[in-house]
């Protein structure tokens, strides 16, 4: 998955540092081949099945905090409101490696509906700043691991599970059963598991279906996760914020008509000038916002940066950019000619200048190119990963690689874009935070007119 392929991958020391403590240790017995197949079947079943709503429950300092939320298992997303303080909430959704907060929507939520702005994101556990994130993330984390798109090693399960008891959860009978938590591994071939980390309780009716699961969070008693499979809702509105990649995407090869759209598309901004609106998350809680423009005639983007930590202006050019801070609320249509703080690319401390708003807007500069790219090659290397909208509306979601792209598989590129009516709408550019977007408008104006002194040292 694209999302999953370029973050940091979910830290997993947290989970080696509990372990289940059973309390029925002298109940426990093997499982059966069948109870193993079962289990083994778990999460190729979970992979399959429509998102899911949940109760969690997690002891923190000494108190359970009680949960709602709803699972997607195919991207996997968790989304959920939680509370923070006496009557106070927050939203919250989280993928593997990230977590993003907002201020409560209570509406939105009952809704099923997501919030489109007000978000931050952060690492998972590095970025926590409270015992109840840590407690959310390891237990996020852990829901992670119960989905896959193929079934698990029975044989291995059979030597490793054990049975504990028989009970009753939402009216249906269950089988409770101690198991290893399996970690995916990038590492290792297709349909291959790393070895089995901590182990969790894991009950399922008999079809199957995983009613609860309980694993340590770090307290004395185990965090649960109740999936309510018998509440009925609306997933339309059940998708990740753009922070978070946005609706899921399934990599698929584009057809004649799409492959002539994509190579067309840097030649058509060859003549062209935009204007661009930029999000770009840049630390934990951090997402800094741009706005501006680009113009690809004279290879210059201009723009206005807020970091959180001031305002700047942003002038960038094929050899260079430069820097100014900023009091002003507006973008200056002239930029003022005085103050001006300058960064050759060929010089060897750029790179500490350079961080993820200038990594996006240097691709913004190098979506034009004097000639089209060829078709059919094209047709080869691109892939569509999506399509938002219907009809006349539809925009493509794709990616291609760009003259200096590290190879990637299918899905895993660093950049994609978004393409409709023959034209590019948007650039995406995953970061270490999420991912940050360029939305494009296209509209003619003025060439910007660079002091000379920043001219001759940016190019």
């Amino acid at each position: 998955m694209w999302v999953m392929a370029i973050i940091v991958a979910i830290a997993v020391a947290g989970w080696f540092a509990v372990s289940c403590a059973p309390d029925r240790a002298g109940a426990e017995r093997p499982v059966s081949e069948e109870e193993a197949a079962l289990l083994a079947s778990m999460r190729e079943r979970n992979h399959g099945s429509e998102p899911v709503a949940l109760r969690m429950s997690l002891p923190v300092e000494g108190e359970t905090v009680t949960i709602d939320g709803y699972l997607d298992w195919q991207v996997p997303m968790v989304y959920a409101r939680v509370p923070v303080d006496e009557g106070e909430y927050r939203l919250v959704q989280a993928i593997p490696g990230l977590i993003a907060t907002r201020a409560d929507d209570e509406a939105a939520f009952a809704e099923i509906r997501v919030p489109e702005d007000g978000w931050n994101t952060r690492q998972m556990l590095s970025g926590a700043s409270t015992p109840l994130e840590t407690t959310i993330d390891i237990l996020a984390s852990s829901l992670f691991t119960l989905t896959a798109a193929q079934a698990d090693d029975p044989a291995e399960l059979a030597e490793k599970a054990t049975w504990r008891e028989e009970g009753i959860i939402d009216g249906e009978p269950v089988d409770s059963f101690r198991a290893p938590i399996m970690v995916e591994s990038s590492e290792q071939g297709a349909g291959e598991q790393a070895a089995p980390g901590p182990e969790a309780l894991y009950s399922l009716d008999g079809d199957g279906d995983l009613r609860r699961f309980q694993v340590n969070t770090g307290s004395e008693s185990l965090s649960a996760v109740d999936f309510l499979r018998d509440v009925e809702f609306d997933t339309a509105g059940l998708v990740p914020i753009d922070l978070l990649g946005g609706p899921a995407t399934s990599p698929a090869e584009v057809d004649e008509d799409l492959a002539e759209a994509i190579s067309e598309v840097r030649h058509e901004n060859w003549e062209q000038t935009a204007t661009v609106e930029m999000s770009v998350p840049v630390g934990d809680n951090q997402v800094a916002t741009g706005t501006g423009s680009v113009d690809w005639r004279t290879m210059t983007a201009y723009l206005r940066v807020s970091d959180g930590t001031g305002d700047r202006l942003l002038l960038a050019r094929p050899n260079g950019f430069a820097t100014l801070d900023t009091d002003e609320e507006e973008l200056p249509e002239t930029p003022p000619t005085d103050g001006w703080e300058t960064h050759a690319l060929a010089d060897e401390n750029v790179a500490e200048s350079f961080g993820p708003v200038e990594t996006l807007v240097y691709r913004l500069l190098e979506m034009a190119s004097e000639e089209a790219q060829d078709a059919a090659e094209t047709a080869e290397e691109a892939s569509l990963l999506r399509v938002d909208g219907t009809g006349d509306d539809s925009v493509y979601v794709v990616e291609f690689p760009v003259a200096g792209d590290a190879s990637a598989a299918a899905g895993e590129s660093a950049f994609r874009y978004h393409v409709g009516d023959d034209r590019l709408r948007e650039v995406e550019m995953m970061s270490y935070y999420g991912v940050a977007s360029a939305a494009l408008e296209y509209e003619d104006f003025e060439m910007v007119a660079i002091p000379w002194d920043v001219s001759e040292k940016i190019g």
